[in-house]
């Protein structure tokens, strides 16, 4: 063999520049990641992007930017997110209260929820927590009932949006209970729970990890959780069945979403890597501290998950004629 035959050989073999920067481009991630929140910083869904975020830097080596787009329950970001590329450099947040609940409970929804979306993995469980104000006269739940049908008057309540979780579960309270509500809508929890703290709402329903500073600090006490089990940060306060609810058992959850046209085998490698992050102790300590019980699922459990949620959640609204209008 020649010399401008082996030249041609080895030519053949070494690929240009520019067709190696291509190759690098193929591995993901190559640049940062974008995780936008549909909700205010300080809720629960803020938290569990922290904390996803921490996990995809630390595993990729690459910036995880947190971006909060709030607004119309979180159907602003939703929007924004469901109208990017599916290249799994912006993903979203979301769970119960924001990809299952409005599409069975909420009739024009400016987008179709389950069809924009792909689940990718579930971050943690929690439960929400019947609160009243420290001030208000009744210590439980059958004394806010008590004090509700003696003064044949709706009790006022504040959720963190029309359609979320806690908008569901106060509107299953009242069917389940017979107590007439009057609904206040706000763009988040934290200003639900500031209004019920000064007096200004009857109670509320709220996850509990945006609950725990304000309980600890005494301006908030807890009546009652949704779940069907105690919760170890709260281990005093009996569950709604404890305090005479028959039939009310509820819990959230929070996950990772990316646009539905995201390749399958991306999914599958981000849910992976997420979940198995979520496992290590210091991060399920972390999990832990902030209020939520640790339940991280990869993608395909997670998809699962959604999909049954979809069903009992679809089952609840009509038992509970809940039919929603949005933006009303």
């Amino acid at each position: 063999m020649d010399r401008r035959t082996v030249l041609k050989a080895v030519g053949l073999m070494a690929p240009l520049p520019w067709m190696a920067s291509a190759f690098a481009q193929d591995v993901y991630p190559s640049r940062p990641i974008r995780i936008v929140v549909q909700y205010p910083r300080g809720g629960v869904t803020d938290v569990a992007a922290r904390l996803v975020g921490d996990i995809l830097n630390r595993k990729y080596g690459q910036p995880v930017i947190i971006e909060n787009r709030p607004g119309a329950s979180g159907v602003i970001g939703q929007q924004y997110v469901a109208g990017l590329p599916a290249d799994g450099y912006t993903l979203i947040t979301g769970g119960l209260g924001g990809n299952v609940i409005p599409p069975v409970t909420v009739r024009n929804l400016p987008l179709d929820v389950v069809k924009s979306f792909v689940p990718i993995a579930q971050v943690a469980e929690f439960v929400n927590v019947l609160v009243v104000s420290s001030n208000y006269p009744a210590n439980t739940v059958k004394d806010l009932i008590a004090r509700a049908k003696a003064a044949k008057a709706p009790l006022s309540y504040g959720s963190n949006g029309l359609g979320s979780s806690v908008h569901l579960t106060s509107e299953l309270f009242g069917a389940t209970t017979g107590v007439a509500l009057m609904h206040a809508p706000y763009k988040g929890s934290s200003e639900a729970l500031i209004d019920t703290a000064n007096g200004n709402l009857d109670f509320c329903f709220s996850n509990l990890p945006p609950l725990v500073p304000l309980l600890k600090a005494g301006k908030l006490k807890a009546l009652a959780v949704t779940s069907p089990y105690r919760t170890k940060q709260l281990p005093d306060v009996p569950t709604m069945g404890e305090a005479g609810v028959a039939d009310f058992a509820v819990t959230s959850w929070l996950g990772i979403y990316g646009p539905s046209k995201m390749p399958p085998a991306l999914v599958a490698q981000l849910g992976r890597d997420i979940a198995e992050g979520l496992a290590q102790p210091e991060m399920m300590a972390r999990i832990e501290a902030a209020g939520f019980e640790p339940r991280p699922q990869d993608a395909a459990a997670f998809l699962a998950t959604n999909q049954s949620e979809l069903a009992r959640w679809d089952r609840i609204a009509q038992q509970s004629k809940v039919a929603l209008e949005f933006g009303k």
